[in-house]
């Protein structure tokens, strides 16, 4: 059996990944994806990879202190970068002997390297759920099959499309080397302002750029162009068979031109004439399947999946120590983040 641990600046990482074929796997398991995430996230990229029985096991993950609480030496937690995770490997057909033997084998070493909780999001096309944690449901996402014959399901939507495409001062710009990234930054922050999103997604202009140097070979924007201005930008992510919708930005002013119906059929169609297999075009905000931005998106398909999480907690002693002292620190802000699993870092 053989179980290393990797930062992303090591060739294991990514020399096991070479061992995965592409449908077992995507772009949010590179090395270079964490690096993007990195200083946002203030946590160091590691990679679990283990092989047992001539099955391989990946599992990359962000391992960061917990600070500021009185506790008798330094603890961490663990959890998957933006986007999704969990653990690939290089066949789906496990033994449960051998996940039990893989699950125990990072228990272990979470235990021995002072880890308090575990937090995963997993890939929802690769959802097999292979750690020993509680998972839940939080959403769906909406996915396009892009080897097949494709026309958009939703009359209304395929009209709108119609219409734009009719428009000679319309024009689709895939943008193959990020020339028109900060366009697409100002769209993306005007998106997070009007949707009043939490802090959370307001991204620095640094993780965007990191996007652009290490992972420029597999991004593309997707620009929605009237009258020469941008109104409508995608990040467009790529990754052996799949193809990602990122993040998006829109001006609103704009809206009524319908340029959000072209940008996604545009990433529809690239990723057809790219050889790919499948999109995932995301979900909604929250979990209610009247959320308008997932009966938005699930115009274009009716493929849904479930996202899931996963949570584990590995020393429940200091855990449940660490959610008292925060409670106790900030009891303004207990009933907001009451069901967050790791509440604990949440102090503003």
């Amino acid at each position: 059996m053989k179980f290393e641990i990797y930062g992303s600046d090591q060739e294991g990482w990514t020399e096991a990944l070479r061992r995965i074929s592409p449908e077992n796997s995507d772009i949010n398991f590179l090395p270079d994806w964490y690096d993007t995430w990195r200083v946002y996230e203030q946590a160091v990229p590691k990679c679990i990879v283990a092989e047992i029985d001539g099955f391989i096991f990946i599992y990359p993950f962000f391992i960061k202190p917990i600070e500021g609480y009185d506790l008798d030496k330094t603890y961490f937690d663990i959890q998957t970068a933006y986007g999704y995770g969990g653990v690939i490997t290089n066949r789906t057909d496990l033994p449960n002997a051998v996940i039990q033997k893989f699950n125990s084998n990072v228990n272990n070493w979470l235990f021995e390297n002072n880890v308090v909780a575990e937090f995963i999001r997993e890939h929802p096309l690769l959802n097999h759920c292979r750690r020993d944690a509680a998972y839940l449901k939080v959403r769906q996402n909406v996915y396009i099959d892009t080897k097949r014959d494709y026309s958009i399901p939703d009359k209304k939507a395929r009209q709108n499309v119609s219409k734009v495409l009719r428009n000679p001062e319309i024009r689709v710009e895939i943008d193959d080397d990020l020339s028109h990234l900060d366009e697409f930054i100002r769209l993306y922050n005007l998106n997070i302002i009007r949707l009043n999103m939490s802090n959370y997604y307001h991204f620095p202009k640094e993780y965007f750029n990191k996007v652009r140097e290490l992972l420029g070979k597999n991004a593309r924007l997707i620009n929605i162009v009237y009258q020469d201005k941008i109104i409508n930008s995608n990040l467009f992510l790529f990754f052996g068979n799949k193809g990602t919708m990122h993040l998006a930005g829109s001006d609103h002013e704009y809206q009524a031109i319908r340029g959000n119906d072209l940008m996604y059929y545009s990433a529809i169609e690239l990723s057809k004439n790219m050889g790919l297999e499948i999109l995932t075009i995301g979900g909604g905000m929250s979990a209610n399947e009247d959320d308008s931005l997932f009966r938005f998106k699930s115009k274009f398909s009716d493929i849904h999946k479930d996202v899931m999480i996963g949570k584990k907690i590995v020393n429940a002693v200091v855990y449940d120590k660490l959610v008292l002292q925060w409670a106790e620190k900030h009891p303004e802000l207990t009933e907001q983040y009451r069901n967050f699993f790791l509440r604990y870092r949440q102090v503003d």
